[in-house]
């Protein structure tokens, strides 16, 4: 038998309370991921506002978290994006997951809205509500340090918004640790915490976590050790360049965004290329969370130049992408200080570059003018531009105020500019051009949370790898088996790179570490009991229809998985593939029935549901 807690906290009346998850929920939904989107169903009513004190946060970890098993240092936030309206899930490293398993529980729910700004330190069982209103308009390394106490920073998790999060930011981001930074980023779970009046969550617990089957999980981490062992040559490369290692390759096959997604290669790639700046940019390397048997963080530290100063941790391929590529920046030093900024200021990096490279292009396009934009010559290229429009965004002035919305709300205030709001159902898109990645394309289209590379598993790169990337039948069944994949990992919760192709810079295709035979080991050894993966591929399917169940009762239907007119009508300028567009219809129809989902409304049916015993 598998106990897992939950605890509530409401911040209207300053109370607490424990109640047992029942087992068939967990057996269902496994934790992370899964937990949360079946508690998000369960507990925030149909058509609120995400700012309302009526909507949660919902912080989940899984049955790996606070065991020693590699890899399993990520933790979950489940809420109402107040960016997209539909539902949010988003990931973070470090020990969040860890310290809420130790202190006994698999999930805390935070309800309501405290009166004044309020911090909640978890010490075990014990929850306490702090004034927080002296560490109100501080940035969040201050605020983690503020709301520390005598607490051991090494074994203590720390979370907190900053200022973006106070004025509620609709993209705000939930850090986590110091002064290496992680982050809850995408579509404004920190906005949500903003809006409670909540600045900050320590959590500490010092109870022992078991397994289901110890023999069983030492054997899993012994062969994930020896995968390891036998592909030192990847973990090194990965080691040493992290996620933006690619960037060549990426300019090779024309993935790279590039202003605004007007095309998918980058002249300038080498000077946001990790590989190409190592010298210039040394770096450090260090693991995001604990029993990580091949890290890829980093953290630079800029010494010359108008950014010297500047700290900063990696930058990821997703901020390089979006503060880089997107806004045409070749400049490795201003990525650095953008990303430092955010991290300080509360501000999900991915959706801020969108949002100024697609502002970027009104003002080439001459949809808005220096009036518009307080006198910034917001052009592609000025990375001065891009730190001056990063600040009025943290403090919401001027053109900030409207860039704080995101780029779909922006886009609707300037007709035109609707064709190139690079967003699905209002999440601005991961950095991969999809004109020529049919099943990325499809994946960014349909997905739960909106317009993301993640929720549905990268397709992008084994597309190119497996030279499938024009295909389109077989692409909905393709993007269904990467979505279970990726909804088990996240439920587990487990990173996702070592689940992924163990290949750098084009290397040949060596396998995972990770795979979907691993994934029943290591699900079977957390709970002491078989799962073979035809169980864990139901499992996924009813995580992947419970997200899709909260949309289904805010209004979204086939209609809304679309795709702006750029990737459907624009041809692709340059590199392979030339001339694509893509053909989304068509491929949300094959997605639709891979899933056994209705054709005309595109979502599952009620029989789906009763099939797999999703409540509602």
């Amino acid at each position: 038998m598998f106990s897992a807690k939950l605890l509530t906290i409401d911040l209207t009346n300053q109370t607490s309370a424990v109640d047992d998850i029942p087992e068939k929920i967990i057996h269902n939904y496994i934790g992370g991921r899964g937990l949360g989107a079946y508690l998000l169903c369960k507990l925030v009513p149909p058509k609120i506002d995400p700012l309302d004190r009526q909507n949660h946060l919902i912080f989940t970890a899984g049955p790996a978290s606070g065991t020693d098993l590699f890899y399993g240092n990520k933790a979950v936030v489940t809420t109402k994006s107040p960016l997209t309206n539909i539902y949010l899930y988003s990931l973070c490293s470090g020990i969040i997951g860890h310290q809420i398993r130790k202190a006994g529980f698999m999930a805390i729910d935070i309800k309501g809205k405290s009166e004044k700004p309020v911090y909640l330190v978890i010490n075990n069982q014990s929850v306490e509500f702090k004034d927080a209103s002296a560490l109100w308009g501080l940035k969040t390394t201050e605020t983690q340090q503020g709301i520390l106490g005598n607490l051991p920073a090494k074994e203590t998790a720390t979370l907190s918004i900053g200022p973006a999060g106070e004025k509620l930011v609709k993209y705000a981001a939930i850090m986590a640790g110091f002064p290496h930074t992680r982050t809850f980023g995408r579509g404004g779970p920190g906005c949500v915490m903003g809006s409670k009046l909540l600045k900050g969550i320590v959590i500490k617990g010092t109870g022992q976590v078991t397994v289901g089957d110890p023999a069983k999980f030492e054997s899993v981490k012994k062969v994930i050790s020896e995968r390891v062992k036998k592909n030192r040559e990847w973990t090194k490369l990965w080691r040493l360049y992290g996620t933006a290692g690619d960037m060549e390759w990426f300019n090779q096959q024309a993935i790279l965004p590039t202003r605004n997604w007007q095309s998918g290669q980058f002249e300038g790639w080498r000077g946001i290329d990790p590989a190409s700046i190592a010298q210039e940019w040394p770096r450090q390397h260090f693991s995001c969370g604990p029993y990580c048997a091949s890290p890829c963080a980093q953290y630079i530290e800029i010494s010359k130049g108008p950014y010297s100063g500047t700290k900063s941790g990696g930058p990821e391929y997703e901020t390089v992408y979006a503060f880089g590529s997107n806004c045409g920046i070749n400049k490795f030093d201003a990525i650095s200080a953008a990303n430092q900024f955010c991290n300080e200021y509360g501000i999900d990096t991915m959706t801020a570059g969108a949002s100024v490279g697609f502002a970027m292009e009104c003002f080439e396009k001459g949809l808005i003018g220096l009036k518009d934009t307080d006198g910034i010559d917001l052009r592609f290229g000025n990375d001065q531009a891009l730190i001056q429009a990063l600040q009025k965004i943290a403090n919401r002035e001027g053109i900030g105020n409207l860039l704080a919305e995101g780029v779909r709300s922006f886009s609707q205030k300037l007709p035109g500019s609707e064709k190139f709001a690079m967003q699905a159902k209002g999440m601005e898109f991961g950095g991969y051009e999809c004109r020529g990645l049919m099943g990325q394309a499809l994946a960014m289209a349909v997905g739960n949370r909106g317009g993301c590379h993640h929720a549905m598993g990268l397709i992008g790169i084994p597309e190119v790898q497996e030279g499938t990337r024009m295909q389109i039948s077989g692409k909905g069944e393709q993007v269904k088996e990467a979505a279970i994949g990726r909804n088990i990992r996240d439920s587990i919760p487990i990173c996702t790179f070592p689940s992924f192709l163990l290949a750098l810079a084009g290397q040949e295709f060596v396998g995972k570490l990770i795979d979907n035979e691993m994934l029943s080991e290591i699900v079977a050894s957390l709970f002491g009991e078989p799962w073979a993966y035809d169980d864990i591929r139901k499992t996924g399917i009813r995580i992947i229809c419970q997200e899709r169940l909260f949309n289904m009762r805010e209004g979204v239907t086939r209609i809304n998985d679309i795709l702006p007119s750029r990737l459907l009508n624009e041809p692709k300028p340059s590199g392979p593939p030339k001339g694509a567009t893509v053909p989304l219809e068509a491929l949300k129809d094959e997605y639709y029935r891979a899933m056994g989902w209705d054709l005309k409304t595109g979502n599952p049916t009620d029989s789906l549901l009763d099939e797999l015993e999703i409540e509602r």
